[in-house]
C-alpha cells in the first residue's frame, strides 16, 4: 500500500476531495492493484476504534445493572456526529431561502415593477451563491457522517469478534456461523451509508416549520391544505412502514434459517458429496428460500408503494395549496412559482427525508440491540492457574462427561457442577478435528509467538515437511508451464471488471433489462410493479442456479474457494438482489423521466437553454465514464477485502479450542484487525472518490443553473410565466438530476453483486452430474425432502444381495494439474468386511 495523499492535503484539497485525483487518474489508465490503495489514517484503524469502544463498553458494564451499547457509542462518536449534523442543517436551510429569491426574480419581469428589474442581476447572483454555499456545506457533511458510520461499524465488528473468542462452549453450541455472518453483514452494514440520513429526524421538522412560516406569508391559511395532504400521506407511509417491518422481521428469521443450513452445507461439503446428499440439501434450502421470497415480495411491494407516494404527490400538494387561495383572493404568477418551489422542498422533507430518517433509526437501534444482546452472552471462565503445580489437579469435581468433555473441562471450555480444577497454565493440546489457520506453513508452526529458528527447523524435520516444501515448489512452477484453459469463463470473470462477464449471463441481463423496459410501457401508478416482480424472480433464479453450481462443483474447484467468500455470496449479494436492486432501479427510472421531461419543457420555452443543456449532458456522460473506470475496480477490491473478514471469523470458530488452549486470542485479534484495515482502506477510498464525483457533478449543475438564470434575466420580453417555468424547472433539475446520478452509480455498484453471483453459476460441474432443476415442496415440509426413493430395490433381478467395492489403479489429485495424493492404488472390499482408514495430518 501507498501513503495517503490525504495526510498532506491542504484544506482546499480536502474540501473539494482533490486529493483523490491520482487514484482516479491511475484507475482510468490501468488496472488497480492492492498495492495502489492508500494506507488508512490512525483514526480509522481497527485497533484504535476497537480500544476506544471497548473501554466505553467496559465502563458501561461496570457502572450499570442494565448496560446500553448505545451509551458507549454516544460517548465515542456523539459530538462529531452532531457537528456534521449542524453543517448538514445549514446546507438544507439554503433550500428554503432559494424560492424567495426566485420569486423576486420572476417579479422583475413585471413591466410595472421597475425596482425589482433594476436589481434582477444581483438577485440572480445571490441565488447562484446559495447553490454554491449549499454545495460546500452538504458534501463535507455527508462524507463526514459516512465516515463516522464506517468507524462505528469497524468498532462493533471488532467488539463482536473479541466477544466470539470469549463465548462459552454452551453458548457457541446455540449459535451458528451463518447467524454470526448475518449479524456482521446484514446488520452492521446499515451504519455505513444510513447514518447520513439519521439527522433528518430533527432537520425535517425544523425545515417544515420554516417552510410553513414562509408559505403562510404567501397563502395564509390555505398553505395548510397542502401540508394536511402531506401529513395524511406521511401517516399512510407510516402504516406501510409498519407493515413492511412486520414482513422484514418475519423474513429475517427465514434468512437466518437458510444461512444456518447453507453454512453447514459449505463447511461439510465433502460429507455432503460423499453421502450424495446434494439433492436433499438443495430441496431443504430451496424450501426455505421459497418461504423467504414470499415475504420478500410482500415487503418489496409495500416499499414500492411507499416510494411511489413521493413521485405522484407533487401535483396534489401544489394544487391543494394554490387552488383554494386562488378561488378566494386570486393569485399572481410570482406567488404560484414561489409556492411550487416551496412545495418541492416541503414534499422532499415530509415524504422522503423524514420517513428515511425514521427507518434509519429503527434499523440502527434494532441492530445495536441485537449486538448488545450478543455482547452480554455468557463467557467461558479461565481456569485457576498455579505455577507451583506440575500436574492437573482435580478436587472434589462432580460432572457428567465423556472423554471429550473431560478434556474440555481441563481447558476451561466446560465448568464442573462442583469442585475445582488446577494446573500450571501450560497445556499442550491437539484437537481431534484437523484445523489449519489461513496463511503459510511457517505461520501455522509459529502460531503467533516469536520466531525460534531451532524450534521451527525441528518441527519441519519431525513432520517431514522438507518433501512437502519440494512438492509445493513443483506445484508453483507447474502452472507456469501448462497451457492455460481459455474456455474457463470463471477465470476470465476474475480478471474483468465488466458488470456481466460469464457465458450464461446474457440471458439474465436481457431478462433484467426487459423487465426495466416493460415498466416504461405500462401506464399509471402500477407501471413499476412489473419491474419489482421481475427482479425478485431473477433473484430467485440466480440463487437457485448458484446453489446448484456449488453443490455440483468438483472438490478441486471448491478447495480453491474460501468458505467465507461462498457464504458472502449467499448472504450479502443475495440480500442486494432481493432488497436494494429492484427499488433502486425503479427510483432511477422515475428520476430519469422527470429530468428528461423538465429539460424538454425548458428547452422548448427557451431554445438558448437547450444549447447550454448539450454540453452539460456531454460533460455528465464523460465524467461518469471516467469515474466508473476507477469506482468499479475499487468496489471489486472492496468486495475481495470483505471475504477475508468472514473467512477469518469462520477459521477462528473452527479452531477456537486450539487457540484458547495456547492463549493465542490476541494474535488472532491482530489478524482480524489487519483484515478489517484492508477492507477499510478500499471502502474509504471508494467513499472519497464517490464524493469527488458527486461534487463535480453538482459543480456542473451549478454552472448550468447560472447559465439558465442569466439567460432568463438578460432575455427581455419573455414574461413572468416563461421565466417562472424555466427557473422553477431548472431548480428541480438541479436536485433531481443529482439524485438520478447517485441512483445510476448505486445501480452500477449493486450490479457488482450480480456479477459475483454469475461467477459461481458458471463454475464447472462434476462429471456425470445432471443439471436438473428441483422444485421445492408446495407444503413447505422439510421432513419429506430427505426421503430419496431407491428405484433399483424394486427390481429383484438386478439388485445385488451384498455390497462389494473394487478399486483398480486409482490415482487422485486435490486440484487439476497438481501432484497425485494417491497413485495406482488397487484394493477390494468384500461384503460385510470392516475397513478402517488411518488419517495422517501434516501441520
Amino acid at each position: 500500500m501507498q501513503r495517503s495523499p490525504l495526510e498532506k492535503a491542504s484544506v482546499f484539497s480536502q474540501l473539494f476531495f482533490s486529493w483523490t485525483r491520482p487514484i482516479l487518474r491511475k484507475g482510468y489508465r490501468q488496472r488497480l492493484e492492492l498495492s495502489d490503495i492508500y494506507h488508512i489514517s490512525s483514526s480509522d484503524s481497527a485497533d484504535n476504534l476497537s480500544e476506544k469502544l471497548e473501554r466505553e463498553w467496559d465502563r458501561e458494564l461496570a457502572s450499570k445493572k442494565n448496560p446500553k451499547l448505545i451509551n458507549a457509542l454516544r460517548r465515542c462518536f456523539f459530538w462529531r456526529f452532531m457537528f456534521y449534523g449542524i453543517i448538514l442543517y445549514l446546507g438544507e436551510v439554503t433550500k428554503a431561502v432559494q424560492p424567495l429569491l426566485l420569486g423576486r426574480i420572476i417579479a422583475s419581469y413585471d413591466p410595472d415593477n421597475k425596482v425589482e428589474r433594476a436589481i434582477a442581476i444581483y438577485l440572480g447572483i445571490g441565488l447562484c451563491l446559495l447553490f454554491i454555499v449549499r454545495m460546500l456545506l452538504l458534501h463535507p457533511a455527508i462524507f463526514g457522517l459516512h465516515r463516522i458510520g464506517m468507524q462505528m461499524r469497524i468498532a462493533m465488528f471488532s467488539l463482536i469478534y473479541k466477544k466470539t473468542l470469549k463465548l462459552s462452549s454452551r453458548v457457541l453450541d446455540k449459535i451458528s456461523i451463518g447467524q454470526l455472518v448475518s449479524l456482521l453483514s446484514n446488520n452492521l452494514n446499515k451504519f455505513d451509508e444510513g447514518l447520513a440520513l439519521a439527522h433528518f429526524v430533527w432537520i425535517a421538522p425544523l425545515q417544515v416549520t420554516l417552510l410553513m412560516g414562509l408559505l403562510w406569508e404567501l397563502l395564509q391559511a390555505c398553505a395548510f391544505c397542502g401540508l394536511a395532504f402531506l401529513i395524511v400521506l406521511a401517516l399512510f407511509q407510516a402504516g406501510l412502514g409498519k407493515m413492511m417491518m412486520k414482513y422484514r422481521d418475519q423474513r429475517a428469521g427465514k434468512i437466518n434459517e437458510r444461512l444456518v443450513i447453507t453454512s453447514e452445507m459449505i463447511e461439510n461439503i465433502q460429507s455432503v458429496k460423499a453421502y450424495c446428499w446434494e439433492e436433499a440439501m438443495e430441496k431443504i434450502i430451496e424450501n426455505l428460500r421459497q418461504t423467504e421470497l414470499k415475504l420478500t415480495r410482500k415487503a418489496a411491494y409495500v416499499r414500492y408503494f411507499n416510494s411511489s407516494a413521493f413521485f405522484f404527490s407533487g401535483f396534489f400538494v401544489v394544487f391543494l395549496s394554490v387552488f383554494p387561495y386562488a378561488l378566494l383572493n386570486g393569485i399572481g404568477l410570482r406567488k404560484i412559482f414561489t409556492t411550487i418551489s416551496f412545495c418541492i422542498v416541503l414534499r422532499m422533507a415530509v415524504t422522503r427525508q423524514f420517513p428515511w430518517a425514521v427507518q434509519t433509526w429503527y434499523d440502527s437501534l434494532g441492530a445495536i440491540n441485537k449486538i448488545q444482546d450478543f455482547l452480554q452472552k455468557q463467557e467461558y471462565k479461565t481456569l485457576e492457574y498455579n505455577l507451583t503445580t506440575t500436574e492437573v489437579v482435580m478436587e472434589n469435581v462432580t460432572a457428567f462427561w465423556e472423554e471429550t468433555s473431560l478434556l474440555m473441562m481441563i481447558m476451561g471450555e466446560l465448568e464442573p457442577s462442583e469442585g475445582k480444577i488446577k494446573h500450571s497454565g501450560r497445556i499442550s493440546f491437539c484437537s481431534q478435528f484437523s484445523w489449519i489457520m489461513p496463511g503459510t506453513i511457517k505461520d501455522n508452526i509459529i502460531f503467533g509467538v516469536s520466531y525460534d529458528e531451532y524450534r521451527y527447523r525441528s518441527v519441519i524435520k519431525a513432520c517431514q515437511l522438507e518433501e512437502v516444501a519440494a512438492s509445493l515448489v513443483v506445484l508453483w512452477l507447474l502452472p507456469k508451464t501448462l497451457p492455460q484453459d481459455k474456455g474457463n469463463s470463471t477465470k476470465s470473470a476474475n480478471n474483468s471488471y465488466a458488470v456481466i462477464v460469464t457465458s450464461t449471463s446474457s440471458y439474465y441481463v436481457f431478462y433484467i433489462y426487459v423487465g426495466v423496459a416493460d415498466t416504461l410501457l405500462a401506464l399509471g401508478l402500477f407501471r413499476g410493479l412489473p419491474l419489482v416482480h421481475t427482479l425478485i424472480r431473477v433473484s430467485k433464479i440466480l440463487h437457485h442456479k448458484m446453489l446448484q453450481s456449488v453443490l455440483q462443483a468438483p472438490m478441486s474447484t471448491l478447495n480453491t474457494l474460501k468458505a467465507g467468500g461462498i457464504l458472502n455470496r449467499f448472504s450479502k449479494d443475495i440480500a442486494v438482489l432481493d432488497d436494494l436492486l429492484p427499488l433502486t432501479i425503479f427510483d432511477f427510472i422515475q428520476l430519469l423521466l422527470i429530468v428528461i421531461g423538465a429539460v424538454v419543457v425548458v428547452s422548448v420555452l427557451q431554445p438558448y437553454i437547450f444549447l447550454a443543456t448539450v454540453p452539460v449532458i456531454a460533460a455528465f456522460i464523460l465524467l461518469r465514464a471516467y469515474f466508473l473506470c476507477t469506482s468499479q475496480q475499487l468496489k471489486q477490491l472492496e468486495s475481495e477485502g470483505r471475504s477475508p473478514i468472514f473467512t477469518h471469523l469462520v477459521t477462528s470458530l473452527k479452531g477456537l479450542w486450539t487457540l484458547r488452549a495456547f492463549g493465542r486470542q490476541p494474535y488472532f485479534e491482530t489478524l482480524f484487525h489487519k483484515a478489517l484495515n484492508l477492507h477499510t482502506a478500499n471502502w474509504f477510498l471508494y467513499l472519497s472518490t464517490l464524493r469527488w464525483f458527486q461534487m463535480r457533478i453538482e459543480m456542473i449543475f451549478v454552472l448550468f443553473f447560472i447559465a439558465v438564470t442569466f439567460i432568463s434575466i438578460l432575455t427581455t420580453g419573455e414574461g413572468e410565466g416563461s421565466a417562472g417555468i424555466i427557473l422553477t424547472l431548472a431548480m428541480n433539475i438541479m436536485g433531481t438530476l443529482q439524485w438520478a446520478v447517485n441512483s445510476s452509480i448505486d445501480v452500477d455498484s449493486l450490479m457488482r453483486s450480480v456479477s459475483r453471483v454469475f461467477k459461481f453459476i458458471d463454475m464447472p460441474a462434476e462429471d456425470g452430474k445432471p443439471n436438473k432443476s428441483l422444485k421445492p415442496s408446495k407444503d413447505g415440509q422439510l421432513s419429506k425432502v430427505m426421503i430419496i426413493e431407491n428405484h433399483h430395490v424394486k427390481k429383484d433381478d438386478i439388485w445385488p444381495s451384498g455390497g462389494r467395492m473394487t478399486v483398480k489403479d486409482l490415482t487422485a489429485k486435490y486440484i487439476d494439474g497438481g501432484n497425485a495424493i494417491l497413485e495406482n492404488i488397487s484394493f477390494s472390499i468384500s461384503p460385510g468386511q470392516r475397513v478402517r482408514f488411518k488419517h495422517c495430518l501434516l501441520c
